[in-house]
């Protein structure tokens, strides 16, 4: 997970999140970053996300949870 974790925070362009992290509510949010931690999930993991799935997480463990499933 924390692999995981840094990568989301590189995407995010912070020096960390946690699991807790709310990631759209990071300062700079914007749809460059969702795009970029959907073709992490896809290309990194294997995991391709949905938009709709994908709105309806909020947390960085959330996003976690969606590639470990």
């Amino acid at each position: 997970m924390e692999r995981f974790l840094q990568r989301v925070a590189d995407i995010l362009d912070v020096p960390s999140v946690s699991p807790e992290t709310r990631f759209r509510e990071v300062p700079g949010w914007c749809s460059l970053m969702a795009f970029g931690l959907l073709v992490m999930m896809e290309n990194d993991y294997g995991h391709p996300v949905s938009i709709g799935e994908f709105m309806k997480l909020e947390t960085a463990g959330e996003l976690f949870s969606a590639i470990s499933t």
